[in-house]
């Protein structure tokens, strides 16, 4: 069984989908791994670490592709990647964020269609990734601001700490509001889900249920969702109540795309930005799913179409292996 990887081609994408770490444990399970050189590279993974875990270094993406009976990847293939597939090897990837239909892939697992059930939370690609992303988006929020984080008592006076309201406490939000709060600000949450009260007063944070004044905020994170399919918050109206000093992070697209202020920053893929962090969560997910649909003993696929996991995120016709 060959498992290939490589180097990810969506703009700013930083992440690799496997770490020497994973290359390690598949190998020592009798897997063969192909890695494109320096694919791990922009994630501080370097082929040297590797070869020595015991993958393959191959300079031809389109080799990799061609050869290869399982592709991971962070995101689906692009149309390009695709005609590369001669083999139709079955993807395990994000498939959010493309609309190609799939000729050449007749089994693909989308893991962003992973159910949100107990049994799957270690194969949870939104979950590890928006953790990472709220983790980035409160520390580019905080960076952002001409003022400190804490309040400071000083002998020359007491600055009072940074006002912070996080718009929606999924995952992403919970990390961000949970990250602001240790850095020492004043942290406020909001969220349409009454059940998520409890959420935001277990990491310290203020829950309101409607925010209806904007102004007095030194910074707003929007995590309303998942881009690019996430509901509009902050239209043009509200934002014109918004103080002009007031840092805006949009991490799942909540900002109206007409507004435009060097104050915005819209991050729609911040765990690129920590990307040695992400890759590692990524890889695990995988590894952690690729476990489920793949039976190491006889070393063939046991897709049980069945099973609530697989059903949900399987792409293409149901072949039998």
């Amino acid at each position: 069984m060959l498992i290939g990887v490589i180097k990810e081609t969506a703009p700013d994408e930083n992440r690799v989908a496997i770490t020497p770490e994973i290359v390690e444990k598949l190998t020592s399970d009798g897997l063969q791994i192909i890695v494109e050189k320096n694919a791990g590279l922009a994630a501080g993974f370097f082929d040297q670490k590797y070869c020595l875990s015991g993958a393959e270094i191959c300079d031809s993406p389109q080799q990799i592709c061609h050869d290869c009976n399982v592709l991971f990847k962070i995101w689906a293939p692009s149309n390009q990647e695709c005609s590369w597939l001669k083999k139709s090897p079955l993807v395990i990837a994000d498939f959010r964020r493309t609309d190609n239909f799939f000729c050449r892939i007749f089994r693909a697992f989308a893991l962003n269609q992973i159910p949100r059930i107990s049994r799957a939370q270690s194969m949870d690609i939104l979950s590890s990734q928006d953790n990472i992303a709220g983790y980035k988006a409160a520390l580019l929020a905080i960076n952002k601001s001409n003022r400190c984080a804490p309040m400071m008592i000083t002998s020359a006076g007491t600055l009072p700490p940074l006002k912070v309201l996080i718009l929606g406490l999924g995952v992403c939000g919970l990390q961000a509001a949970a990250t602001a709060k240790r850095l020492g600000t004043k942290v406020y949450v909001s969220d349409i889900r009454p059940e998520t009260k409890e959420q935001a007063l277990s990491v310290g944070a203020v829950f309101i249920d409607s925010p209806t004044d904007f102004f007095d905020y030194d910074i707003i994170i929007t995590c309303a969702g998942s881009f690019p399919r996430a509901p509009i918050i902050i239209t043009p109206a509200k934002f014109a109540a918004i103080s002009e000093q007031t840092v805006l992070v949009d991490v799942s697209g909540n900002i109206d795309f007409s507004i435009s202020s060097p104050n915005i920053y819209r991050g729609y893929n911040l765990p690129s930005q920590t990307a040695n962090s992400a890759s590692r969560l990524f890889a695990n997910n995988i590894y952690n799913f690729f476990r489920l649909i793949y039976d190491f003993p006889s070393q063939n696929f046991n897709l049980d179409f069945q099973d609530e996991i697989i059903k949900a995120t399987y792409i293409g016709e149901k072949q039998n292996d």
